[in-house]
């Protein structure tokens, strides 16, 4: 039995010895990665007064270097391209656990999509991947239940299959990120084979999903109880506004929250040279629609 116990606890030493050489897997994860927000974010290298948040829309359409420019403000971009409302209360949580609070936000919303289930809108698990060496972001992890709380021990249990790749995973050259945290598109990468949309769509209320909207709602709530003033952002899409989306956000926000939708009759918000995609600007029509917002905030200081 001694004999036994004594193999046991040699084996258990070696193989915590082992584990823990996989932490230089976590320890190189980040140093591949161009895009390093998050990690800014847990060193709590983002101290501005105004931050931008949201999907795409807002990663690509809003250009905070412009913002500070013309607002006299400082101001940074953490959109992710993709990123759900829930994603965004996480990055809420996370600028204010580590970062000084913010004065505003801008959070960029997704006309029609909020707060419906969209395939290409999810929590971006793929940025915390790489900062797994930070007990931060493994503790989301396992909330989530997308990680064990064995990982909480070993370095192995925080590892997965792209932890062995060790190419640099970089941002699409057409949208690099700028200093300010925006990855405005190029006037050259865009498309030129699609339409104005001029159909109007009904936002379908029965189709939102609860766990969505309460995660709005909770948004919302941090920010008022940390005075932090709140915008929500309308940018354009290659189609007729629609302003069923608009309408339901009034219904379901605080009154001290402010609301910016672009210049509708803007007949630039009408031409392909000012966009990327059908829902995206390009750098051309980013600067339009950012010039648009900062004339926003300053008319609410």
């Amino acid at each position: 039995m001694k004999r036994f116990l004594l193999r046991v606890l040699l084996f258990s030493l070696i193989f915590f010895a082992l584990d823990k050489l996989f932490y230089i897997f976590l320890f190189i994860a980040p140093k591949l990665e161009e895009d390093h927000r998050l990690e800014l974010l847990l060193n709590g290298k983002i101290n501005k007064e105004l931050i931008v948040m949201g999907s795409s829309r807002g990663a690509y359409n809003i250009i905070a270097n412009q913002i500070e420019k013309e607002t006299g403000k400082t101001a940074y971009n953490i959109s992710y391209a993709g990123s759900n409302i829930q994603f965004h209360l996480f990055l809420l949580k996370t600028l204010l656990e580590f970062n000084n609070k913010p004065k505003t936000i801008v959070l960029s919303l997704d006309n029609p999509y909020e707060f419906l289930y969209v395939k290409t809108f999810d929590y971006r698990y793929d940025k915390m991947y790489p900062l797994e060496k930070y007990n931060y972001i493994n503790d989301e992890l396992i909330r989530l239940d997308d990680k064990s709380k064995f990982s909480k021990i070993f370095c192995l249990a925080r590892l997965n299959r792209n932890s062995f790749n060790f190419r640099k995973k970089g941002v699409t050259k057409e949208s690099p990120i700028l200093e300010c945290g925006s990855m405005p598109f190029s006037i050259e990468s865009g498309k030129n084979n699609f339409k104005f949309d001029d159909k109007k769509v009904c936002y379908p209320i029965k189709e939102e999903l609860k766990d969505k909207k309460k995660a709005f709602l909770e948004f919302q709530r941090i920010c008022k109880e940390n005075n932090i003033k709140l915008i929500y952002c309308f940018a354009p899409n290659f189609r007729v506004y629609n302003s069923t989306l608009e309408n339901r956000i009034k219904d379901i926000s605080l009154p001290e929250n402010r609301l910016f939708v672009y210049d509708t009759t803007d007949f630039r918000y009408k031409k392909i040279e000012y966009f990327h995609d059908e829902s995206h600007l390009n750098i051309r029509g980013a600067k339009l629609f950012t010039s648009e917002l900062s004339k926003f905030i300053n008319l609410n200081k």
